[in-house]
């Protein structure tokens, strides 16, 4: 079951979300490849693997930034340029709609920040 969210929550997660993919788009450009496809073949992909659907989304440039989560908790970010390529930026696990405030609340052994799934 899915929380509600506000829309205050809604924007800052969309904010956050555009910026940290901003910065490991930029990053992962000098790192190895990134797991690419179609739009619609990603979503589809991270559907059936792992339950994940959208959450949220922004524009940066002439790139659309999702996040999609899963309600067991996995997410992902995926970067979406004008041609309909997809890319996969990272993901990880224990997604909350919550703020985390102490850095004691994230469970640092199990977040992946890999960029292939």
């Amino acid at each position: 079951m899915r929380k509600a969210v506000s829309s205050r929550a809604f924007l800052f997660t969309a904010v956050s979300l555009i910026s940290i993919a901003a910065i490991l788009s930029s990053a992962r450009a000098q790192q190895q490849p990134l797991l690419c496809g179609l739009r619609d073949d990603m979503g589809k992909m991270l559907d059936q693997r792992f339950g994940e659907q959208p959450q949220a989304a922004g524009v940066v440039g002439d790139r659309i930034v999702e996040l999609l989560v899963s309600q067991t908790g996995s997410w992902t970010i995926l970067i979406t340029s004008t041609d309909g390529r997809a890319c996969v930026v990272t993901g990880g696990e224990d997604w909350t709609d919550q703020p985390v405030t102490t850095p004691s609340k994230v469970k640092a052994d199990k977040v992946r920040l890999e960029s292939s799934l």
